[in-house]
């Protein structure tokens, strides 16, 4: 009787990273408050901060692939939440080259202002396909295609180039910046699925160290009462580290969205070494007052 063998094949994507450039910025969150915990199978999310846009800043999910034929890439799905409405979504960027020569490779862009990519602030999501357009190539190497570098195709004339039809995938990126000018605020990746496989997005072991002492992003911002109600800051998950908070003008009182009974006085200073800032209420005591947060993002 022969003992049955079972063989474990390497999977066809690889654990996603986050990588960033200028003036963007990528880390992971959890997505433990609303509208950010609706999404995301393991409940990470990578958020990515485009920032000031002065044409070379972005932020990206970076996922490997295992030498995929062009070919036989034909879907990709994908979820963001957009704190604001911007120029540009988040965009798939497809890196291929000659499986036998990697002198010779190129990267394939989704046009980040393409108008069927979502770009609204809230939760957006994108499917790809063969037809997608607003598709165009940079690269080295690249004699034999019979497209033009910088002019935008749908996916499938590169599937059916003569050059590219025969390379294959190495990496594919979700991207966020490479705007000439405005803010890219925060976009939270939270699902992920190419050639109908699920990409789980979470820290890796090489990032866990990243995550403890923080994205390096500064976090501020002021705000000054003009009624009685509790307010906060942020309404999604925003995780800080070493938040100094001040208060200014009139007297204060922080709590939780149930109760706000903690006094904080005029000049005074609170701090919190680690805190998700969407759980802080805050209120008048007496008057409308400014509070003013100091921190380091997660």
């Amino acid at each position: 009787m022969s003992v049955p063998t079972r063989r474990i094949l390497d999977p066809i994507f690889g654990n996603p990273t986050l990588a960033a450039a200028n003036n963007g910025k990528a880390h992971w969150v959890r997505g433990e408050t609303s509208p950010l915990d609706q999404k995301s199978p393991t409940g990470w999310l990578a958020c990515l901060y485009g920032g000031v846009q002065t044409g070379d800043d972005w932020a990206r999910v970076n996922i490997p692939a295992s030498e995929v034929r062009v070919t036989e890439f034909n879907a990709a799905q994908w979820s963001y939440y957009m704190t604001n409405t911007e120029t540009m979504g988040v965009n798939i960027v497809i890196w291929v080259h000659d499986t036998n020569d990697f002198d010779k490779r190129a990267e394939i862009t989704q046009l980040g202002g393409h108008g069927d990519l979502p770009k609204a602030g809230g939760w957006n999501a994108f499917k790809f396909t063969s037809a997608t357009e607003g598709m165009f190539f940079f690269g080295e190497n690249t004699t034999g295609t019979g497209l033009t570098a910088g002019t935008q195709y749908s996916w499938a004339a590169f599937q059916a180039d003569a050059l590219f039809e025969k390379w294959t995938i190495y990496r594919i990126t979700l991207e966020y910046g490479w705007e000439a000018a405005g803010t890219f605020e925060e976009a939270y990746v939270a699902d992920v699925k190419l050639n109908g496989i699920p990409i789980f997005l979470k820290p890796g072991l090489d990032e866990v160290y990243e995550i403890t002492k923080g994205s390096g992003v500064v976090y501020l911002k002021s705000d000054t009462a003009g009624a009685a109600a509790a307010r906060r800051f942020e309404t999604v998950s925003t995780r800080l580290i070493d938040a100094y908070i001040t208060v200014a003008t009139q007297n204060q009182l922080f709590g939780t969205s149930a109760a706000q009974t903690f006094p904080v006085a005029v000049g005074e200073t609170i701090h919190f070494s680690r805190i998700d800032i969407s759980t802080l209420y805050f209120k008048n005591a007496n008057g409308n007052g400014t509070v003013s947060i100091l921190a380091a993002r997660e």
